[in-house]
């Protein structure tokens, strides 16, 4: 089951960055696109950096180099004078410090942190979206299941964002309860939904037909 969750949260990641990009492809989107790329373990920032000139640009990329390069310390330093404010910049210095936390092991307080920034007002509302459900895939596996399932709803509601993504963990809920007909009606909601995303329809099937032996 672990396996289950590790492959739904990689191909979550990098549908969520393919969704955006279509969506709201701007500067900021630009930007936040290289910090959800750098959740998944993809290198992209390069190119980005390149491409915008400005003090907080700069600040911002330095702090995610010293981050690749295992400095979380000075990176942390470099973030917070960023972080205090909702413009894009400060969003995303938050989106970079629940990274670093979340790879330490530390999920409570990047959660914390995301869900600040699901309260804040940042320049692409969509951001919001984004940093509620990051918190939700990091609950799914060992967080409180009536918390879980409580974010998990108001992020699979019609017409959100991220109704997909939100449907395929609440399956993974489930399945974690060991509720497997909850389960199941999950994913073959999501393998009958023609809009959903060619992947989480795929893994929905391939879920359905393991459930099934």
């Amino acid at each position: 089951m672990a396996d289950i969750f590790q492959e739904i949260e990689e191909d979550l990641k990098r549908e969520r960055v393919e969704v955006l990009w279509k969506k709201y492809g701007n500067w900021v989107i630009g930007a936040a696109v290289a910090i959800v790329l750098a959740t998944a373990g993809i290198k992209g920032w390069g190119s980005y950096q390149q491409s915008v000139q400005s003090e907080k640009s700069e600040t911002f990329a330095a702090a995610f180099e010293l981050s690749e390069a295992g400095k979380t310390d000075e990176a942390q330093t470099k973030l917070e004078s960023l972080s205090s404010e909702d413009d894009g910049y400060g969003t995303l210095a938050r989106f970079e410090q629940a990274r670093m936390l979340s790879d330490k092991g530390d999920t409570s307080a990047a959660v914390k942190i995301w869900d600040d920034i699901a309260k804040s007002d940042p320049p692409i509302q969509k951001l919001k979206d984004v940093a509620s459900l990051l918190a939700a895939m990091h609950l799914v596996e060992d967080g409180d299941i009536t918390d879980v399932k409580q974010r998990l709803a108001s992020l699979s509601v019609a017409g959100a964002p991220f109704r997909f993504s939100a449907l395929e963990l609440q399956a993974l809920v489930a399945l974690r309860e060991g509720d497997n007909a909850a389960a199941r009606a999950f994913f073959q909601q999501l393998a009958d939904d023609t809009e959903a995303p060619n992947g989480i329809r795929g893994r929905a099937v391939q879920i359905l037909e393991s459930l099934a032996e």
